[in-house]
């Protein structure tokens, strides 16, 4: 049985951006996603109520067009702010795209390279936990990982890092871990073509882990 699905992939799923069978046959997935639109609509409309009071009795005009964009930027930007306080467990795909080196499956394969063996230069990590609004985050708390694995050809690149929480119970960097050593199995085996591993991990590594772990 899967896991409940954790609150950044209800949210993603209700984007549309995590296609999740199992939120359609879970009643309590589906509950928890309406408490937290819920919870999403209370914040606008607190914006709302701050920015635009209701006018004094005795005037009638309409707010200035100038008020009503002030509270829209607002709005969006504090559902921006609770959205980046949320851990990432898919990253971004407009910071994170995933990028590949132009390397072959002989390469990958004979250069034995260590999953959990990465270094990330520090300006480079400050400059993805700034990408992802996390600049105040706890460093410990994250693994700035690669979307695509260096075993599987993954380049060094900001386009291809994300800060990725320890604290998710299921889909975290450890779980992650496993899914990229199967799959440089599965490359260097010959059963799944290097391609076709970089694409389904960069394009949603749950999925991923789903179709080749579990």
């Amino acid at each position: 049985m899967d896991p409940h699905l954790t609150d950044p992939e209800l949210l993603l799923a209700a984007d549309g951006e995590l296609s999740s069978g199992h939120l359609r046959s879970c009643a309590v997935c589906r509950q928890r996603l309406s408490q937290l639109e819920r919870t999403m609509a209370e914040v606008a409309d607190s914006y709302r109520a701050l920015l635009d009071p209701p006018p004094p009795v005795k005037l009638h005009r309409a707010p200035p067009p100038w008020l009503a964009l002030a509270a829209s930027i607002l709005v969006v930007a504090g559902v921006t702010f609770l959205w980046h306080r949320q851990p990432s467990i898919i990253p971004n795909p407009k910071i994170t795209p995933g990028e590949a080196a132009p390397i072959s499956k002989t390469e990958v394969c004979e250069a034995n390279i260590n999953a959990n063996n990465r270094e990330v230069p520090e300006a480079l990590r400050e400059a993805v936990f700034t990408a992802y609004g996390l600049a105040n985050a706890p460093r410990n708390a994250y693994e700035v990982d690669f979307l695509i694995t260096p075993a599987l050809g993954g380049s060094a690149s900001i386009r291809n890092l994300w800060p990725e929480p320890y604290s998710s119970r299921s889909w975290n960097a450890h779980t992650k871990d496993i899914l990229e050593r199967r799959l440089h199995v599965l490359v260097c085996s010959g059963q799944v073509d290097l391609f076709t591993a970089q694409r389904d991990i960069a394009a949603n590594w749950v999925a991923a882990y789903k179709k080749y772990v579990n």
